[in-house]
């Protein structure tokens, strides 16, 4: 439930949820502000469904929204992080925090890890006995696990937790964590642990050994060890037993995988260093195949991109940049629903490329209506040409489609639509909605307006759970193209 938090004014740091469907501020509101500047009834900030607005009640010194003054009569879309100012009271519209992340913390860098043992990924590879003992076989099944999660995951962030997840269960580790690089610095990207929050500590000293000579670092026991110093932290971080491995793919450093323990009896081996750099080898491929997925897939929307693009130009008809708008919205919709990436992804394409049925068809083709679900029907027929966009074709052959069987082209009903489409379908109806509201300043109360007859429409042509995330992706900021 989101709320009010009064940032500055003699009210600050109170925070009033905003549970009722119409809250007023001002001297006598809901929310009251002891401010000279603030009339009794100073403005309102109401809800429809999920998603909350506010007005000035004609205040004599007016309401600012991010520092721009409300007109009068008119209603402006609030969105998390916005900041409301009525006189000098400044009020912040957010969501309540959410429970605080449990990032890793690295230490100063200044510790000795003399006692240590390193393995170059060559020695992990060729290193293998001729027979198979107990604990190669556990290995061998660990890797195969690493291999189906590799297999399985569409995007890095689900690769590192699922890497960190049998990392943890296949050693005694009482941590574990992925760092990737990004932009040229290591970044967290997932971690697991069985120790409480205040022990999810990285040796700095440890990542910059493993990083600068590219090799598996493990060091053991290092609080017994007479040349860690009392003052060092790896023994104020209670850190016993380091494994360190640097993500290598191509002689491209992805990241490291970072394992400790506290616990003497439960201190890594030599075997626990080559498992470890068994999965590191996994896990760097993968995150380089991922990687390169991703740009030969912003590359294949750019161009795709373009060509719509050149069409919407090039018709008299088209609103320019509409399809580009619809492919905005349905990311939205579909990050704020928490989609499985592969599904998403697939819609995303699907809304850019919905009207591609209307290339090179003669104006006005569509325009009958014993043809006008046609271009749906184009369009998916010349994505079932590509390979791989099956899909994605699906999704525009039915976006047309409405759940009480009233849309086509094949008079689909509930969920005999594939969802895909059911959110390519909302998204482009939002879309219009938006574009035939004309004056750009009066942007607020078209949204207004069309979230308000589209809820009207939840059930009976559009997808009620997709409805949801669209007023969730408004209120986030995460639509930020109205």
């Amino acid at each position: 439930m989101p709320q009010l938090r009064v940032k500055t004014g003699p009210s600050q740091g109170k925070i009033y949820p905003l549970i009722s469907e119409v809250v007023e501020l001002g001297r006598e509101g809901d929310v009251p502000l002891q401010d000279t500047a603030a009339s009794r009834k100073h403005a309102e900030i109401f809800a429809i469904g999920d998603i909350f607005f506010i007005r000035d009640l004609k205040s004599r010194n007016g309401t600012f929204l991010n520092d721009e003054p409300l007109p009068p009569d008119d209603q402006a879309l609030l969105r998390v992080g916005d900041l409301i100012r009525i006189g000098a009271t400044q009020i912040v519209f957010e969501d309540p925090p959410p429970d605080e992340a449990e990032v890793p913390e690295f230490t100063s860098g200044d510790e000795d890890i003399g006692a240590t043992m390193e393995l170059s990924l060559e020695t992990a590879i060729s290193g293998v006995p001729d027979e198979e003992t107990h604990e190669d076989s556990v290995h061998f099944s660990v890797l195969y696990d690493v291999a189906r999660a590799v297999s399985s995951a569409f995007d890095v962030g689900t690769l590192m937790r699922k890497v960190c997840e049998i990392t943890l269960e296949a050693t005694p580790a009482d941590a574990v964590f992925v760092f990737v690089r990004e932009e040229g610095k290591l970044v967290p990207a997932a971690h697991a642990r069985r120790v409480e929050r205040s022990m999810l500590k990285v040796s700095t000293t440890i990542v910059k050994r493993s990083l600068q000579h590219n090799r598996a670092v493990l060091v053991t026991d290092a609080l017994r060890d007479a040349r860690f110093s009392a003052t060092s932290s790896v023994v104020m971080k209670g850190i016993r037993s380091v494994i360190c491995a640097p993500l290598l793919a191509r002689e491209q450093v992805e990241g490291v995988l970072y394992l400790h323990t506290a616990s003497v009896k439960n201190a890594f081996t030599d075997d626990h260093l080559r498992l470890v750099t068994g999965i590191a080898l996994q896990a760097a491929v993968a995150i380089e195949a991922i990687r390169a997925q991703e740009e030969s897939r912003r590359q294949l929307i750019s161009v795709f991109r373009t060509l719509v693009l050149a069409h919407e130009q090039a018709s008299p008809t088209a609103q320019a940049g509409h399809c580009d708008r619809v492919h905005a919205c349905a990311q939205a919709i579909c990050g704020a629903m928490g989609l499985p990436p592969a599904e998403a992804r697939a819609v995303e394409l699907a809304a850019l490329l919905h009207e591609i049925g209307k290339i090179g068809a003669p104006e006005g083709a569509f325009r009958r209506e014993e043809g006008r679900h046609d271009y749906a029907t184009l369009g998916a027929e010349m994505l079932r040409k590509i390979e791989g966009l099956e899909d994605v074709a699906s999704a525009v052959e039915a976006h047309l489609e409405r759940l009480d069987g009233t849309g086509g082209p094949r008079g689909l009903i509930g969920h005999q639509i594939p969802r895909s489409a059911r959110i390519v379908a909302l998204a482009d109806e939002f879309e219009r909605r938006l574009e035939t509201a004309g004056d750009p300043r009066g942007r607020s109360r078209a949204v207004k307006q069309a979230l308000m007859s589209l809820n009207d429409e939840v059930g009976s042509q559009y997808d009620e759970e997709a409805f949801s995330g669209l007023v969730v992706a408004l209120r986030t900021g995460t639509l930020t193209q109205v």
